[in-house]
């Protein structure tokens, strides 16, 4: 038997609460209220079954036994229904049943009244499920205008059907798409069965962000210097969703030996207008009016403006600024290993039609956690421009004036003052398929007007010559099909020899002896040291690739270079003797399934030493479970760094990371802790120990809980986890 009966979506549910960032750990679970129906295909038709069906008083319907009614849009079944068309009312009785796309849902009665446009629906004990977001729970009374629903001594929670580890309960949620708006009544979020959150009143908005508490955080710690016991952090967040394109976070921060630190957190979205781009706004403030220890009022401040001033002009402004050196180390417990905060404002300019980049920069810095000045750029003006001819022929002006500054430039080896460097290089790239050979000339003059010395010049012209050859093969290994690429490489690099001693040194230093730094023919870095050469550079390359996939399954690489002179440069810029050749560098990265192997190494040939060595070895089978062992020796300074995690159940895993110098048996980082994770939530402990100083570290640890669907109580926790332990996954919501 099939009628034209209307009946429509019954409700929309609430898909986030409590105002925190959403979060689904990826669990495989296909329960569901039933056994899921096939919507008819037919657009305007119901399909109507039953085991029994009478036309009964005013031509109303009464179908009995194993109803259902089918149509595009939903699947109705109960017991018993009963159609009114005076009223334009259903009512189904006794394990009711109810699908559409989104929800399936059981009671034991539903009423369905057509008013107008608009359907009213009320059911009785309910438990609804959506299949594809995993939102589950129950209801004694849900009422539904086609606007407005209201779910009396509700619950709800993600957790698998038959699972209830958490789960929100509250005596009324009235949610009304209209206002876009969701009030609940006496709120309780319960986790195994205890209440961890109550609230007697609370509102929400159903589409978009909204303002209302996040999960706490709780930790310990040490303190370093004044008391070794240890301490608890409790931090309780509040988050205000002010705009569409603005918030604020503010958190009381409870530290048990300092005080309460007030933490605010403001961002601002620049959207498109008349004068600007877009860009995007932030700025945290932490303040302590008076620490518990030493009595003094301790505060942060960072802030960070990206504006796009049109398409081809950004503005980038950073200032990061700290109370006392300290600060890091006593109240935040985070970066306790940096020595400096960076603060700058850039303003570039790029045409890439023109070919043109124009850059003024500034920067400052403040010390923290003993470390040592250096010199800063204020300000810095930078314009680079190039020119394409034909035959790949290249020319490239570049303009660079720093005005450099120190903290303590008041001693005789931090000179400071102006330094304006000039260069024109003037290339053509010559390439085919069995070569490539690029000449270059650079012709760069530098000027230093000094502050309390006398002005210095430099005027160098230099000659590069690097040349390539392409050569490959097919070969076959256990069964693999592969191109075998060999590439020899031959550079010649030549720049005059000149003293360069009474010149300042402010951002040049000791360039390593790669592969790379070879074939670049120079020594040092920056622009301060430019070293004499009338080399020639000896290279070969060769890639073993996998011709299914692409893969690289062996990376070769070795150089050296001849000295035609005699004399060289130091670090000081005075002309010494020098060999006539260079160590030989060398890497070797190999790939097999699970396992990568990685070294590069600096190799003396007159002492038959290797100077330098960098090597790594690591087993990876998930972000859950992989070893990672590498091996750093700098001229004798050795040093290791162990890195892995495994799991002991499904559910539980571990993770470790630690960076030890071996020269001096000292730890200088080092991360352990322990997860679980469900389904419905997950646990994790993380305990980091950092190296302030000789002998002083600083402890932390925290404890992070992930309600699913709910929040993370320590959302930057990931983020350290994946910096101290490379390879490893930290976000539990991801895996």
């Amino acid at each position: 038997m099939k009628k034209q009966l209307a009946l429509y979506s019954l409700f929309t549910l609430l898909s986030s609460t409590i105002n925190a960032e959403s979060l689904v750990l990826n669990c495989q679970n296909n329960a569901l209220l039933f056994p899921k129906q096939i919507l008819s295909d037919k657009i305007k038709d119901l399909d109507v079954q039953a085991d029994y069906s009478e036309v009964v008083k005013g031509g109303n319907y009464l179908l009995k036994g194993n109803v259902s009614l089918n149509s595009s849009a939903y699947f109705l079944g109960a017991d018993e229904i009963s159609i009114d068309k005076s009223s334009k009312t259903s009512t189904a009785i006794g394990h009711v049943k109810f699908q559409d796309n989104e929800l399936m849902l059981t009671g034991d009665k539903a009423v369905v009244k057509k008013q107008g446009e608009v359907t009213h629906t009320t059911l009785n004990q309910v438990k609804f499920h959506y299949s594809n977001s995993r939102i589950n729970g129950r209801a004694q009374v849900i009422t539904n205008d086609g606007t407005k629903q209201v779910f009396s001594s509700g619950s709800y929670g993600l957790c698998p059907l038959g699972n209830s580890d958490w789960q929100m309960k509250a005596d009324k949620i009235t949610l009304n798409s209209s206002t876009n708006k969701g009030v609940a009544e006496d709120v309780t979020i319960e986790f195994l069965g205890v209440p961890i959150f109550y609230s007697p009143h609370h509102e929400w908005l159903l589409e978009g962000r909204s303002s209302g508490f996040l999960a706490p955080a709780f930790g310990g710690y040490n303190e370093s210097d004044t008391d070794k016991g240890s301490n608890y952090q409790v931090k309780i967040p509040y988050y205000f969703n002010i705009a569409p394109d603005c918030d604020f976070l503010l958190t009381l921060n409870q530290l048990s030996s300092r005080g309460s630190v007030l933490e605010g957190k403001y961002r601002q979205i620049i959207t498109n207008n008349n004068n600007l781009d877009d860009g995007r706004f932030e700025i945290e403030a932490h303040y302590l009016n008076k620490d518990k220890i030493t009595n003094n009022r301790r505060w942060l401040l960072n802030s960070k403006l990206d504006l796009s001033l049109n398409a081809k002009t950004d503005l980038s402004v950073v200032i990061n600024r700290v109370s006392d050196s300290d600060y890091f180390k006593e109240i935040a417990h985070s970066n306790a290993s940096n020595s400096e905060l960076q603060s700058h404002v850039d303003l570039s300019y790029k045409d890439q039609k023109k070919n043109l980049t124009m850059s003024l920069f500034a920067e400052s810095e403040q010390l923290i956690n003993n470390g040592s000045a250096s010199y800063t750029r204020a300000p810095e003006l930078s314009i680079n421009k190039g020119y394409k001819g034909l035959g790949g022929r290249h020319v490239n002006l570049t303009l660079v004036s720093t005005k450099f500054t120190h903290k303590n430039s008041n001693t005789a080896t931090n000179k400071t003052g102006v330094r304006t460097y000039a260069q024109a290089k003037f290339s053509r790239s010559i390439r085919t398929n069995n070569y490539s050979l690029t000449p270059s000339l650079n012709l760069s003059t530098t000027d230093y007007a000094m502050d309390d010395i006398a002005n210095q010049k430099r005027n160098i012209v230099n000659f590069n010559l690097d040349s390539k050859l392409f050569l490959e093969r097919k070969i076959s290994l256990f069964g693999t099909n592969l191109t075998q690429t060999l590439t020899p490489r031959l550079a010649y690099n030549y720049t005059p020899k000149k003293d360069q001693s009474a010149l300042p040194n402010f951002d040049s230093d000791d360039k390593n002896n790669s592969y790379q730094g070879l074939f670049s023919g120079q020594k040092f870095t920056g622009i301060d040291r430019i070293a004499s050469a009338n080399d020639l550079t000896f290279g070969l390359e060769s890639d073993f690739i996998d011709e299914e996939t692409g893969d690289t399954y062996l990376s070769l690489k070795i150089a050296q270079v001849y000295r035609f002179d005699d004399m060289g440069m130091n670090n000081s810029g005075a002309l010494v003797s020098q060999r006539k050749y260079s160590d030989i560098a060398m890497s070797a990265n190999l790939t097999i399934h699970d396992f990568a192997f990685n070294n590069s190494l600096q190799y003396d040939p007159k002492t038959n030493k290797i100077n330098k060595r960098n090597s790594s070895v690591s087993y990876i089978l998930s972000p859950r479970k992989f070893l990672t062992l590498a091996h750093h020796d700098d001229s004798g300074k050795k040093s290791a760094e162990l890195y892995g995690a495994y799991r002991l159940t499904q559910k539980i895993h571990l993770f470790a990371g630690i960076n030890r110098s071996i020269s001096d048996s000292i730890t200088n980082k080092e991360t352990t802790g322990i997860a679980y994770e469900s389904c419905c939530w997950a646990l994790r402990l993380a305990h980091f120990k950092d190296r302030v100083s000789d002998g002083d570290y600083d402890y932390v640890t925290k404890i992070e809980l992930i309600l699913k669907g709910l929040a993370t109580t320590s959302p930057s926790l990931y983020k350290r986890l994946e910096k101290d332990v490379p390879n490893y996954l930290a976000n539990l919501d991801d895996f």
